[in-house]
Parts: C-alpha cells; structure tokens; sequence
C-alpha cells in the first residue's frame, strides 16, 4: 500500500471509531450555523464553544436577527471563549450579507472573503462543511499533521501563509468527491493524537510511515 493510501485507510478508520461526531455544528449544512461555528472556533479550543454556540443561536436563530444584534449583548455571549471582538465582527458580516446578498450566505470564496473577520480558513471551512465543495480549509492543524507525515517543510516564519505548502497540501484531497470527511478527519486526528506537544506517537496508527516518527527512531 503507498504512502498516501495508507494515511488515508488508516485515517479514516481512526474518524470513524474516534471522530468528535457529536458537536452540533458538525451534524448541520445550514450555512448560518455552520458560519457562526467557524467565527467562534477561530483561535479556541473547540470544547469550550459549544455552550456559547448554542446561546447564541437561541437568542439569534437567524441571519436577520443577528444582523439586528447589539455588540454589547453579544459581546456578553461571546465573552466566556474571550476573543470578543468577533461581536462586531458577526453582526457587521450578517448585516452586509442581509443588505447585499438577500440574507442568503454566498457559496463564493471571493465574496465571503470580503466580510470581516472572514479569512482563507473561514471562507474554505464554510464552502467545504456548509455547501460540500471539494475546497480544503487549512490551519496550523492540519499543517502539523502532514508536514510530520508527509516531511514538508516550510520557509516562511507563518506556515499557514505559505501558498506553495498549502498547495501540497491540497493536492492530497485531488479527486475526492467531497472533502467534508476528510478535512473533519485531519482536524480530529491532529487535535488528539498529532498533537503539537507530546503527540501518541505510539499509539498512532499513522506512525508506521510516518516521516517524523521514522526520523526520530532513527
């Protein structure tokens, strides 16, 4: 078996006994939740913000309601995964959303782009788990977890602005139908084994062709 057929077999068998399937927003293709997830998630550990996620939706179930939001009241929200800032960001995003696209999120990297608060990773994340594009959003997660396997390398200081490792990256995900459960895999497998400390390198089903662990045996 190759290199890349190994990592993906073994993967997704690992997703499927041992994925995070039940956070709300991952049993959801409802673009606003899927939205307001990928803003609260940015820069926080995902366990911290399904309280604050589901607060949020109750008091503003819809994009209009959002748009008509106050910044301190959801700042209110917001405040126990700090990061508050995002309030102004959300409300100015669902506000330009209702007065430009007729409250309907746009399926459209380049447009996404243009709201605040919405980077390359919200923009790909939203595309992939809201409209099941095959995009590939990338963060400092999934950078771990293929340039340990794989052993690229990157000369810029900030990885995840490297264009040239992003597209190996993506390169990996060419030819799949849907990129949805793979990019969930990546996420949960480096969250809990490919660790950025003390990563269960012994436990990892992965480390049998792993570059990193390979290396570091030797």
């Amino acid at each position: 078996m190759s290199k890349e057929s190994f990592f993906w077999t073994e993967l997704l068998t690992w997703y499927t006994e041992n994925g995070r399937h039940q956070f709300p927003w991952r049993n959801t293709k409802d673009p606003y939740h899927v939205l307001i997830a990928e803003f609260l998630l940015q820069q926080t550990h995902v366990r911290k913000v399904e309280e604050v996620y589901s607060q949020l939706l109750l008091n503003y179930p819809n994009i209009s309601e959002l748009a008509k939001a106050n910044t301190l009241s959801l700042e209110g929200i917001i405040a126990p995964i700090g990061l508050k800032y995002r309030a102004s960001r959300l409300i100015r995003t669902a506000q330009m959303i209702c007065s430009q696209h007729n409250g309907i999120i746009p399926n459209n990297y380049n447009i996404l782009r243009q709201f605040p608060g919405v980077g390359d990773y919200i923009a790909n994340a939203v595309l992939c788990y809201a409209f099941d594009q095959p995009v590939v959003p990338i963060d400092t997660n999934v950078i771990r977890l293929f340039t340990r396997y794989f052993g690229y390398t990157s000369k810029n200081s900030r990885p995840r602005m490297d264009k040239e490792l992003a597209s190996k990256i993506r390169a990996h995900f060419d030819g799949m139908e849907s990129t949805r459960v793979a990019n969930l895999a990546v996420l949960d497998f480096a969250g809990a084994v490919c660790t950025a400390k003390s990563p269960k390198s012994l436990q990892c089903p992965l480390s049998k062709k792993c570059l990193d662990f390979i290396l570091q045996k030797s």
